[in-house]
């Protein structure tokens, strides 16, 4: 029985330890290899409905797509045929872009959308 009250204990802290991660903070990394381009972000997680917005305007309506009020774990493909790897959640978002399999416009325009949504939460 005790034992099991320790593993309670232990979970609790663990969860409660995960749900206040990055908050109250801001956090944004872009990084750049030969392969990649990447951008993770941690942000206050009334900043969502910003930062959804400003990619909506950026690449969402071109592409008859909405960023808004979603949770996004997936590869996207756009009607130009950009490619890209989109992790998004209230606070958070995660865009992996490989350069291999897009054309140098569609890296620019990423990487344009990514430096934005750093000025967003500037």
């Amino acid at each position: 029985m005790k034992k099991q009250i320790i593993v309670f204990y232990v979970l609790i802290c663990f969860l409660l330890c995960g749900c206040t991660y990055h908050q109250g903070t801001t956090s944004l990394k872009l990084s750049e290899t030969d392969h990649y381009y990447n951008m993770e972000a941690w942000f206050y997680e009334n900043r969502t409905d910003d930062v959804e917005a400003y990619m909506d305007e950026k690449i969402g309506r071109a592409n008859n797509v909405s960023f808004s009020a979603s949770r996004i774990d997936r590869r996207l493909i756009l009607g130009d045929r950009t490619t890209f790897f989109i992790k998004k959640f209230p606070g958070h978002i995660e865009i992996k872009l490989d350069k291999g399999e897009n054309s140098p416009g569609s890296y620019q325009k990423i990487k344009s959308l990514c430096e934005g949504i750093r000025e967003v939460l500037d």
